[in-house]
């Protein structure tokens, strides 16, 4: 259960670095002006794709293994 929560969680993280840095950068600007994300979150998407990537280390040590 924990191997697959843990899994989950990382692949969570990822689908929202994705979407957060696609989001974000600014794909054929040519001006400062056309820079801004095409999300208003999208950083924080990021930023919450990486927390969730280090979450599932905790996640995986404080559930408890089936097996003991």
């Amino acid at each position: 259960m924990r191997k697959a929560l843990t899994i989950g969680t990382v692949l969570l993280g990822f689908v929202l670095m994705v979407i957060g840095f696609l989001a974000a950068a600014p794909w054929g600007s040519s001006s400062v002006s056309d820079s801004n994300p095409v999300i208003t979150g999208a950083p924080i998407l990021f930023l919450l794709g990486i927390v969730s990537i280090v979450a599932a280390a905790v996640l995986y040590e404080v559930l408890p293994d089936k097996r003991r």
